[in-house]
């Protein structure tokens, strides 16, 4: 791919075990130099085990805004997540509880964690989608109370819907800045499980900001595994490039891409779509 226009914005995801304990039990960290520059950085996991995250540590706080994901690995149903969670957000450390797929915001500057895994029913998933080319944390300690609802705001459940199907979606939840208190990014994140051409007949999309596609397995046993094999047409030029592991295809603004074509699968399979604007936009041309 190097050879290629556009191939050093198509790179592999390479998975390494995690730090274990209720952290990540595997999983992939992705910077912005990776990133086509872009000031965004990301992780992606799998998680099996019940404890604090991060023991000991109490909060952190970033220069930067964060999404944290929360979303479960079951093939048919991308509304189970497969487990009790309880993150503590604000200076205050409030709690909140959920079990189902749910996106935290944590705009700049706002305290969270710890991040507790209270029940396991079946391995998770993990992204944290983070506004910064790098990542970096300062500690905050523990300040006042709250009534239990002062940041009720930053916790959305991502409830997925019925996708277009065939070679497109088959379920997907979208999230837009609006619902992540005013982040300026947008996400979508989607099941594949056929062949085919996603938006047959449609050209080529391009978006007004810069985004990210994030290729990804479906099976929380190894995350190295794609499940399927993917080409994507970018540029004017529709180069395209062909892969079947995890990738990442980075898109400064303006670059055209489509059509995506899945041309075998053995597994369903999960896409990412990253966009750095609070909301979504696409010109078909």
């Amino acid at each position: 791919m190097a050879e290629k226009k556009y191939g050093k914005y198509v790179n592999k995801l390479k998975f390494q075990k995690g730090r274990g304990g209720a952290n990540a039990r595997e999983l992939v960290f992705v910077g912005g130099e990776e990133l086509g520059g872009f000031e965004l950085n990301f992780i992606v996991g799998v998680y099996d085990t019940i404890g604090d995250w991060a023991p000991n540590m109490g909060a952190h706080i970033h220069s930067f805004d964060e999404c944290l994901l929360f979303f479960g690995y079951d093939e048919k149903d991308m509304n189970y997540l497969g487990s009790d969670m309880a993150l503590s957000v604000g200076k205050e450390y409030e709690t909140h509880k959920f079990s189902v797929p749910t996106v935290v915001a944590a705009p700049a500057n706002v305290p969270h964690c710890p991040l507790v895994t209270e029940k396991v029913y079946k391995d998770f998933g993990h992204f944290h989608l983070a506004l910064a080319a790098k990542y970096a944390g300062t500690r905050a300690e523990q300040e006042g109370t709250t009534n239990g609802k002062k940041y009720d705001y930053l916790f959305k459940q991502m409830k997925a819907k019925k996708g277009p199907g065939g070679a497109n979606a088959v379920q997907s939840v979208a999230v837009a800045g609006v619902d992540i208190s005013g982040i300026p990014m947008n996400f979508i994140m989607g099941l594949y499980n056929k062949t085919g051409e996603w938006y047959p007949g449609k050209g080529s999309c391009l978006h007004s900001y810069d985004s990210v596609l994030v290729f990804f397995g479906n099976k929380a046993g190894d995350l190295s595994y794609l499940g399927a094999e993917i080409t994507i047409e970018l540029g004017k030029e529709h180069e395209k490039h062909t892969f079947d592991v995890p990738t990442v295809v980075s898109l400064p603004k303006g670059t055209p891409h489509f059509p995506i074509v899945c041309n075998k699968i053995e597994k369903p399979y999960r896409v990412m779509q990253v966009g750095l604007s609070a909301k979504y936009d696409c010109s078909w041309i």
